[in-house]
């Protein structure tokens, strides 16, 4: 007799770990205690592209200057990096995801500002939006290491059909209508596309498995993908400078395929291991 499956909330408690929690939690304790800095401190922490030092090029992603602004970024840093490490845990991948979000929180912001300096102009960056896109890159991985709960014919090297249908759906948001955007988008659907006939190819010629999954597991799941297919829209929006700030579209797309490629590349090196579709802890 075979046990009856766990459900997702049992899973859960198996599954989190409270030092992991309080690991996530210090991204936004950092934000929240810059933004009680005086503004002049804050002003000295943003990065200017005219003048970058080592410490803004780091400090400058924990820097806001309007609530609005912190309350939206803190929000999206709950739900991808929240989502993401729920979907981890339940998938037996935690290790992959800790070690994808050391790497975001302590690599990321020296990279992407030290990326940002590729594109000469006279302007200032701060503000979360770069590493919250790292989480939502690494957000699509977990998903299909999460499906693979269902089915062990899923293969999460197969997962760029998900980053490339992304990608296409980011090229229609983010990017002003032209041939460029459409362009892009075609491509990045054409590769998702790809994809998915060689996952569909390798699903028909494997035997079917049995979920070991009991209530709630599906709810989960489509949570996950509400904010990985919804959060695009918010990280991309259509350009709009507002009172002499402009969305830095270019630093948003880095990280989302960075947060993507790192820990696909890692895994598929084998710095992680893989049994028949599922990452160990």
């Amino acid at each position: 007799m075979s046990a009856s499956p766990q459900s997702v909330r049992a899973a859960l408690r198996d599954a989190v770990r409270l030092r992991d929690c309080l690991a996530l939690a210090v991204v936004p304790a950092a934000a929240l205690a810059v933004f009680a800095l005086p503004p002049g401190t804050r002003e000295s922490l943003a990065f200017a592209y005219r003048d970058p030092t080592l410490a803004t090029a780091y400090a400058a992603h924990f820097v806001h200057f309007e609530f609005d602004h912190l309350a939206a970024n803190l929000l999206g840093y709950a739900l991808l990096a929240g989502f993401g490490y729920v979907l981890a845990a339940l998938a037996g991948c935690r290790r992959l995801f800790g070690a994808a979000a050391a790497t975001y929180v302590l690599a990321f912001p020296l990279a992407l500002s030290g990326l940002n300096l590729a594109v000469p102009r006279d302007a200032i960056g701060y503000g979360l939006s770069g590493v919250n896109m790292a989480f939502a890159g690494l957000l699509g991985l977990v998903l299909v290491a999460y499906a693979s709960r269902f089915d062990r014919r899923i293969r999460v090297r197969d997962a760029p059909g998900v980053f490339f249908a992304a990608v296409a759906v980011v090229s229609l948001v983010a990017l002003p209508g032209g041939r460029v955007a459409f362009a892009l988008a075609a491509t990045s659907a054409l590769l998702a596309l790809a994809y998915a006939v060689s996952a569909r190819t390798a699903w028909r010629s494997a035997p079917a498995s049995q979920p070991d999954v009991g209530s709630g597991w599906v709810d989960v799941g489509v949570l996950g993908a509400v904010a990985f297919l919804g959060y695009p829209f918010v990280g991309f929006p259509a350009p709009s400078p507002v009172e002499g700030t402009v969305v830095n579209v270019y630093a948003h797309l880095l990280g989302f395929c960075l947060g993507f490629l790192v820990p696909y590349v890692a895994f598929v090196a084998g710095v992680f291991d893989a049994d028949a579709g599922f990452l160990t802890d």
